[in-house]
């Protein structure tokens, strides 16, 4: 599956640090990886910098993100409402969990945007923002950085899996979610 992955290959390796650092203001776990298995190959990036320049990139993304969150808040909530609830589910995640939602909502697939956006427009403290910020960044950027140095092509062949067949997966469960309860209320009408 790597060949599907020649065209990033090819940019990673021509651009270096800065195609990552790009890459990282979008996010992209897929770039993280393959830096991270060119580094392990002893092509274009080290380790460490391949670490270093996604932290940098992701921190200008998530920035960026928040702030137009809180300056650009009519343009935010316009945003939002184009998926029913997504502002509210949101808030009701920060509520409950708080700090864990900014640290970890770049690990859980299309929360990224959502999340921020909805954290700018809480009011929540830029500072305090930061911080948690700072720290799921690292973890981000080390966790998907290793998994492509230590494990490589078999990484991000899992990753497209996944990717791929995330959809299925969830339709899948929806069914059987579906069935239970029809069954249940079935079984409670009889």
């Amino acid at each position: 599956m790597l060949h599907l992955f020649m065209l990033p290959i090819n940019i990673l390796t021509h651009y270096g640090y800065t195609a990552l650092f790009v890459w990282s203001i979008m996010e992209g776990e897929i770039g993280l990886m393959l830096s991270g298995w060119l580094s392990y190959r002893g092509e274009v990036f080290t380790m460490q910098g391949a670490i270093l320049t996604a932290i940098a990139g992701a921190i200008i993304g998530d920035i960026s993100l928040f702030l137009f969150g809180r300056v650009f808040e009519k343009e935010a909530k316009r945003w939002l409402s184009k998926e029913q609830g997504r502002e509210e589910r949101f808030t009701k995640w920060f509520r409950k969990w708080g700090a864990f939602v900014i640290i970890f909502e770049r690990f859980i697939y299309g929360t990224h945007i959502p999340a921020l956006l909805t954290i700018g427009l809480s009011g929540y403290s830029f500072l305090k923002f930061l911080i948690y910020d700072i720290i799921g960044i690292v973890l981000w950027a080390v966790t998907f950085v290793s998994i492509g140095y230590y494990w490589g092509e078999s990484a991000i062949d899992f990753m497209l899996f996944v990717q791929k067949n995330l959809l299925v997966a969830i339709s899948l469960i929806a069914v059987a979610v579906f069935i239970f309860i029809l069954k249940k209320f079935e079984a409670d009408n009889i």
